[in-house]
């Protein structure tokens, strides 16, 4: 399996793709942006999310990633997800959640990056607005759709053993298509893979995903690494490596 110069020139064009404009409202030292025109009352009404800034986070699965985060019924979107993005580790307890102002939001490339891998028919939340506050040293958030009535594979391998068996062959067509469009999930770990009431996988937390320049065959084995080391750590079923592995490996069959 190797990446051709073909695959990924179609990423980078995809990519230039969703970089179409986006439409902001300003509110105060609040941008509210979205690719299509927001009414005043529902700019006004997310400012008035963000604002909130929950920072004490809500109860979470073994594994997360970094930021806070929220739900809320917006209407006319319906029950919406709010993440509010910071650093990780040490840096977050001297920044928290700002950020310095060199190159592009952390929210907008992430509502970016959920546009096109849902383009290539990855499961992937729908994002509606990003929101930034401040210019020099800014907070930002970004605002998507919340899949309903879900749970992680780390609570359905608790859960349902069996069931982890067709989330997992799943989970891995889901991440060939990544992989064939050479697109680098950071931090994929059972944490951020999310299945529905009616078993359908979808794969959360795209930030700093970027489009990856090495061979496919790379990439694939990096997602192994990353996936199996998630599972040790953290003491899940070797269950959720062996089927990944199996099933990724079977690709080149």
């Amino acid at each position: 399996m190797s990446l051709s110069s073909e695959a990924c020139m179609s990423a980078d064009s995809s990519i230039q793709h969703v970089k179409s404009a986006f439409v902001s409202v300003v509110r105060g030292p609040y941008t509210v942006a979205s690719r299509e025109p927001l009414p005043d009352n529902l700019a006004t009404r997310i400012v008035q999310l963000v604002r909130m800034r929950p920072d004490v986070e809500q109860p979470r699965e073994v594994l997360s990633g970094r930021g806070t985060t929220s739900t809320h019924d917006l209407a006319p979107l319906g029950r919406v997800f709010l993440k509010r993005y910071a650093h990780g580790g040490l840096l977050r307890a001297l920044t928290g959640g700002q950020f310095l102002a060199f190159g592009q939001p952390r929210s907008e490339a992430e509502f970016e990056m959920l546009e096109l891998v849902r383009g290539l028919g990855v499961n992937a939340p729908k994002p509606f607005v990003y929101v930034t506050c401040g210019s020099m040293v800014y907070s930002t958030w970004l605002l998507m759709e919340e899949i309903p009535n879900t749970i992680s594979l780390v609570e359905l391998s608790k859960r349902d053993p069996d069931a982890v068996i067709d989330a997992m062959k799943q989970l891995a067509s889901q991440l060939m298509l990544l992989v064939s469009n050479s697109i680098l999930h950071v931090d994929l770990h059972p944490g951020n893979v999310l299945v529905d009431s009616a078993g359908k996988v979808s794969i959360v937390d795209f930030d700093k995903a970027y489009v990856w320049r090495g061979s496919s065959t790379k990439l694939r084995d990096l997602y192994l690494r990353r996936w199996r080391r998630a599972v040790i750590k953290h003491g899940l079923s070797p269950l959720l490596t062996e089927i990944m592995s199996l099933t990724l490996r079977s690709y080149d069959e």
